[in-house]
């Protein structure tokens, strides 16, 4: 029988709620999303698919060095058919070819029920714009289109016990995507980032007002929060030297057209990490000389990325999307994601400039392992901060007895837990695992 019109949107969306359940781990029953008991629960996809034939996308025939923003809206143009604004929500279409990560939905970090967000880093004191207070809150929803939910598929098939390979490899063609949120323009923060005046209000069940560092989350509340940004990575041969582009779009008011896409502006793209340049000679970054001023210049925010490379408004200035990607490995490198603290690197001191760069914007391909030995890499995960992030919560779920298992091999591995069964509730167990610490301090998908 051939379905038409209302009836094949019904028949879509009833498909997808089955392959979301269908996908998840039974035994896992503490989720921050699907256990929180808020409604609705935003419903995306997990229903990985095998294999991909993604075609030939437009974007793969423009230069990202000569046109970068031209080569940013051909990738935004593959992503705005699929996502709404509606409800005071983000939303899919109910059959969007988009697909989010299993096991971010753990610890203080996870994701909130309502559009499926996890707690990124929060903003310093003046790094989103000159007049913006710290104790505002960044939350995000990453997704990956059909030949990046290859990969996830080959991880999460059995999403009880995920299988990583030594060498994760993300197709040609893969387009990774995240939505950040933040409520740095609203409530006691309002009109402290003029771009955002006017942009539309979504509704998430966060972190309470003025909470930076995550809290417990039963103290979650909903509120308000603003569309900030719209960053992309996409796996692209043309980008020679690490196999990547990474760029992000900014919500620039006043609203226009559909609130949504209409206002993202390309703010920044890099193919490479201008690897050994210690000064602001950045050949292999572009920043939009139209929005720029908006973003950086000032003491606190002197440029984006490190000495002038690519980096988005609510990312870290010691960084680039890059550099901070390159480091997704597990387990993580003792040196973690590039100085993801407070502390900038004193630029007054060239030797400390000179070891930072060397350490952190070195151009790693896909299959090869930042900081190999430190300690010893048993994956690497081509670029994914994801597939790092959940890992280590499931491992920490194993470790905390919320997943009632025996122990995935993937944690034995990496050396986030080492019982042949996750830990019952209620058990004597110290918490001092290798994921809890990371957990807590690099949130960053």
């Amino acid at each position: 029988m051939r379905v038409t019109g209302i009836t094949s949107l019904i028949v879509a969306l009833a498909l997808l709620s089955s392959s979301e359940a269908d996908a998840r781990c039974k035994v896992f029953t503490q989720s921050t999303m699907y256990d929180a008991g808020i409604s609705p629960v935003g419903a995306w996809r997990t229903d990985y698919p095998s294999s991909s034939s993604p075609g030939t996308p437009a974007y793969s025939a423009i230069s990202f060095a000569t046109e970068p923003a031209r080569y940013m809206e051909a990738v935004l143009e593959t992503v705005r058919p699929h996502f709404r604004f509606r409800n005071a929500s983000l939303v899919g279409t109910g059959s969007e070819p988009w697909w989010m990560s299993e096991w971010m939905d753990y610890e203080k970090f996870g994701r909130e029920p309502l559009m499926g967000l996890t707690k990124e880093l929060a903003p310093r004191a003046r790094q989103l714009s000159p007049t913006s207070r710290s104790g505002s809150q960044v939350w995000a929803v990453n997704f990956y289109n059909e030949p990046g939910a290859v990969a996830l598929h080959q991880v999460f098939a059995e999403p009880c016990s995920p299988v990583v390979p030594e060498k994760l490899l993300f197709q040609e063609g893969t387009v990774a995507i995240k939505f950040l949120f933040t409520d740095a323009n609203l409530g006691r923060f309002a009109g402290q980032v003029d771009y955002l005046n006017g942009a539309p209000v979504y509704r998430a069940h966060i972190d309470r007002e003025g909470v930076g560092f995550p809290a417990d989350t039963s103290r979650r509340e909903t509120r308000d929060v603003n569309l900030l940004q719209l960053d992309i990575g996409v796996r692209d041969s043309n980008a020679i030297k690490t196999g990547w582009v990474f760029g992000t779009f900014v919500w620039m008011g006043p609203p226009k057209g559909d609130g949504l896409f209409d206002n993202f502006v390309p703010a920044v793209l890099l193919w490479g990490n201008d690897e050994g340049v210690v000064t602001d000679d950045i050949k292999e970054s572009w920043i939009n000389p139209a929005i720029k001023a908006k973003l950086s210049g000032w003491n606190e925010r002197p440029f984006l990325g490190f000495r002038g490379r690519a980096n988005g408004p609510a990312d870290n200035q010691n960084s680039s999307c890059l550099s901070c990607h390159a480091a997704a490995r597990l387990p993580l490198a003792a040196e973690g994601i590039a100085k993801s603290g407070s502390t900038p690197v004193d630029l007054s001191d060239a030797a400390a400039v000179a070891a930072h760069v060397d350490l952190w914007f070195k151009n790693i391909k896909p299959g090869e392992v930042f900081q190999p030995t430190s300690p010893p890499a048993v994956a690497t995960l081509d670029y994914s901060l994801q597939v790092r992030a959940a890992i280590e919560r499931m491992c920490q779920a194993c470790e905390d007895g919320a997943l009632d298992s025996i122990t995935p091999d993937i944690c034995v591995k990496a050396g986030y837990f080492a019982g042949s069964r996750c830990v019952p509730q209620g058990a004597d167990k110290v918490i001092a695992s290798q994921g809890r610490r990371q957990i807590q301090s690099l949130p960053r998908e």
